[in-house]
């Protein structure tokens, strides 16, 4: 199966891609209504402008560490240790896999976070007044991931992508994942602003035009070679 991941990759690249053009196209819009999503969008300025300060390196490494641990318990892998520096950390596992190296560069953990002590609030309180706050601190934690994930993304080739397959599987799979967990945040934090069923639709749409591209242009290769070569 390892051996075959890389061309998984490939085969993913395409529909990844399209993913990625179809995500654009609809959140754009969505996020452009700023009477609406002004806090979440103020959040994640303020979390570009805290990036660009240099600031946040560790709380990012404690959340990528924290969640391969929390993958790992998930399905049942033990974890032995947990090591968190300023710019590096470990986490100590009796055996991993796929999805417990690819978690963090997939999973807003502080986003998640947030949510859950908003909901947990919510059962106890009247929370609507801090809806704005919430929306802000979703919008600071949604960039701080995505920032720090494409950071890590563009260095070195990272030891979890190759754990999890190499980084021709995990960056495709990655792109795709990242395209739909934002999609879905967005429907969660503002229902009435996205239609899944239309998002899906047009993934599909790009991905298939995607596809037909590719199949087109390899048949229109294979002809000509073919012409090439009976002469």
């Amino acid at each position: 199966m390892h051996a075959l991941k890389p061309v998984i990759g490939v085969l993913l690249a395409p529909a990844a891609l399209a993913a990625a053009w179809a995500t654009g196209s609809a959140l754009a819009p969505a996020l452009g209504k700023f009477g609406v999503t002004f806090p979440l969008l103020g959040g994640a300025l303020a979390c570009l402008f805290f990036h660009w300060l240099g600031r946040g390196r560790r709380l990012y490494v404690a959340a990528h560490e924290l969640t391969h641990a929390l993958a790992a318990v998930l399905v049942g892998v033990k974890v032995r240790k947990i090591s968190v520096k300023k710019n590096s950390g470990y986490v100590l596992l009796d055996s991993t896999n796929a999805f417990i190296s690819l978690a963090p560069y997939f999973v807003p953990l502080y986003t998640l976070g947030v949510a859950a002590l908003y909901w947990t609030a919510g059962r106890f309180w009247n929370v609507l007044p801090l809806r704005p706050w919430f929306l802000a601190a979703a919008g600071f934690t949604l960039a701080f991931h995505l920032l720090h994930t494409a950071d890590i993304l563009a260095g070195p080739v990272q030891s979890d992508l190759r754990k999890a397959g190499g980084p021709v599987f995990s960056l495709p799979l990655l792109l795709l994942l990242n395209c739909l967990g934002l999609a879905a945040a967005l429907k969660l934090l503002f229902p009435g602003l996205l239609s899944l069923r239309a998002y899906g639709a047009g993934v599909l749409q790009a991905q298939g035009a995607a596809y037909a591209w590719l199949y087109g242009a390899a048949m229109e290769a294979f002809n000509t070679a073919r012409i090439y070569f009976n002469k």
